[in-house]
């Protein structure tokens, strides 16, 4: 993954304290843990990561095409959606359905091909992956993301600009149930870090920042623009350009992300705890020398409708997103036991980094270096 993939690759070396938390875990009880010492910053992403398994940027882009398509009493009704709440069927319209499912097609198809097997089958295949690799370089997914990102931010900026604030809070407010991260939670983060600054950084456009904001009590945020994605490496230059004392050597900081496809893995390489959520690529606990990171925090942290059916005595309070996911128990280790785990990887890793720049295919070396840090969970997870 990203710290392993510098031109002049440096010595890498294991964190000083990593652990898994196992059992399943409301966002306070998570923020407990993470928040010794008391951090300056809580950096947050936001899609994925405040809303289980929700991309609420491109859920806008889908509700803009809903709203030309049907009009605002349409989308605010509650209508059948299809396809993780991005698709709005009415059957009792049949002229503004066909409509709309061509202006979609239109829009989405060839994008949603080209994703679905370069994006989700390649992160599950490892073939497909390695091509993927040769095909789009060292950062696939980085290359892989940004088409369909720039076809939903170029749609969204057609619209007119007080209508998207409108559309964005009722994206919002309709998947409430899935929120990991409230308002409450960050005020009571507040109440146990005084002075802590909230920032949040997110691939989705303006209008759903703004609003996320407001709703959850951020202080700031960085986003997309339809000249400009806000992810991977970018993420880093945004922060830096709103809030320079965020890389400065004395100040703490927690940035917790769910870290999809590992488009946020480079934080490992600017901030002092990296938590990833809920996230099917995690943190890996291996970051260049250099790097400020000591802790790195992975968890499955509960939605709000989850949380009300653990309360309740409910044995299948799951949500069926997780997909038959099955926490394991707590594993925390420090940077001796963390060594004796990974020592051998380690090795490997910077041996290969070492050799990396010399050898003719630079996007096969990224390849199997990448697959070398992902195994590192694998490592820690292993009895």
């Amino acid at each position: 993954m990203s710290p392993a993939l510098q031109s002049v690759a440096p010595e890498l070396r294991v964190v000083e304290r990593f652990v898994d938390h196992g059992v399943p875990l409301s966002f306070r009880q998570l923020c407990a843990s993470v928040l010794e010492p008391k951090p300056d910053y809580l950096v947050l992403d936001l899609d994925k990561t405040t809303h289980l398994g929700r991309n609420l940027g491109e859920l806008l882009a889908w509700e803009l095409c809903a709203y030309e398509a049907y009009g605002e009493s349409e989308t605010e009704r509650p209508v059948r959606r299809w396809f993780g709440g991005r698709v709005l069927v009415d059957w009792s319209r049949p002229g503004q359905l066909v409509r709309y499912l061509g202006s979609g097609a239109r829009r989405w198809a060839s994008t949603g091909i080209h994703y679905l097997v370069w994006g989700k089958l390649a992160s599950r295949i490892p073939s497909l992956q390695r091509l993927a690799y040769r095909r789009f370089g060292a950062y696939p997914i980085s290359a892989v993301q940004q088409r369909p990102q720039m076809v939903a931010l170029r749609h969204l900026a057609t619209a007119d600009d007080a209508l998207l604030p409108k559309l964005a809070r009722s994206v919002w407010r309709r998947h409430a149930a899935d929120q990991v991260i409230s308002r409450e939670d960050l005020d009571w983060v507040r109440d146990q870090c005084p002075g802590v600054e909230i920032i949040l950084s997110s691939a989705s456009p303006k209008s759903m920042l703004d609003v996320a904001v407001e709703e959850l009590g951020a202080d700031r945020a960085t986003y997309s623009t339809a000249r400009r994605i806000n992810s991977g490496k970018a993420k880093i230059e945004q922060l830096r350009g709103i809030c320079p004392r965020l890389f400065a050597p004395d100040v703490n900081v927690v940035a917790i992300t769910d870290t999809s496809y590992g488009e946020d893995h480079c934080w490992t390489e600017h901030f002092s705890c990296v938590v990833d959520i809920n996230s099917p690529t995690p943190f890996s606990p291996i970051v260049p020398q250099a790097s400020p990171a000591r802790a790195v925090h992975s968890a499955t942290v509960l939605t709000r409708e989850e949380q009300r059916g653990r309360n309740n005595g409910d044995a299948d309070y799951f949500d069926a997103r997780r997909k038959g996911h099955v926490p394991g128990e707590k594993i925390e280790l420090d940077r001796e036991g963390l060594r004796t785990r990974l020592g051998d990887l380690l090795a490997e890793i910077n041996q290969l980094a070492a050799r990396g720049s010399t050898l003719p295919r630079q996007w096969e070396v990224a390849y199997r270096l990448s697959r070398l840090m992902e195994s590192s969970r694998a490592l820690l997870t292993a009895p």
